[in-house]
């Protein structure tokens, strides 16, 4: 019976870790797309510069915070 409580404890954390991360990516894509947006209006060059073609930047800046990151640096 031991055994099995610790296995739903661990089991339990992993959800538990999954739950966090989720919105903790989310956010992270979200603050992503709200820098490159900024970029866009005032650093389109930089971009260029960086190798990130303009419809590239901006498909991927109005994306959805949930959808994966697409942008790929060349």
């Amino acid at each position: 019976m031991r055994a099995y409580m610790q296995f739903e404890s661990s089991a339990g954390h992993l959800r538990l870790d999954a739950i966090f991360s989720v919105p903790a990516t989310w956010w992270q894509r979200a603050c992503f797309r709200a820098e490159l947006r900024a970029d866009l209006r005032d650093k389109p060059d930089f971009l260029r510069d960086i190798g990130i073609g303009l419809h590239e930047a901006q498909a991927e800046a109005s994306r959805f915070f949930w959808e994966p990151l697409l942008l790929k640096h060349r």
